[in-house]
């Protein structure tokens, strides 16, 4: 049997206990709208889609409003809950990466600065491509999660 580099599992109260170690009594949008909850949790980054923004920084420096929301991702290092849009309702996934995770791939990318910041603003992103392999032996890259917003200093 193939031991796989990361879990990928439904978000829900149960997997972000089994997953996370944190047990939580509230709903998804309680939980994505209150950043010492995600902080709790282990998260420090967020990149944010909504319908008239991108939000990234750092959890406790966002205001996360659930009626505009089309895409989330919070995450650190090793783990990451994204929620969607899927019709009126949010759902989302949690990913944490194995211990002896050894195929990925790290990679820094340039980030545009937004609404003309000089300064405090996330001048790069890491990310993390996992890759496996097919019944045939080829590499694919399975999932690509965002690791770390590096700051301008």
């Amino acid at each position: 049997m193939m031991q796989t580099e990361y879990l990928l599992k439904e978000l829900s109260k149960e997997n972000i206990e089994n997953l996370l170690g944190v047990e939580i009594d509230c709903s998804l949008r309680d939980l994505i709208s209150n950043p010492e909850l995600l902080k709790k949790i282990g998260l420090e980054f967020a990149i944010v889609y909504n319908y008239d923004s991108v939000l990234s920084d750092r959890i406790e420096n966002l205001k996360i409003d659930c009626d505009s929301i089309i895409e989330g991702r919070f995450f650190n290092e090793v783990a990451e809950i994204r929620v969607f849009l899927d019709g009126e309702n949010l759902n989302g996934n949690i990913f944490v990466e194995n211990e002896k995770c050894e195929k990925k791939i790290e990679m820094e990318f340039l980030l545009y600065p937004r609404n003309g910041e000089k300064t405090g603003y996330a001048e790069k992103l890491k990310v993390k491509k996992y890759f496996s392999y097919d019944e045939d032996g080829q590499a694919f890259i399975s999932y690509v999660k965002p690791c770390r917003l590096i700051f301008k200093e």
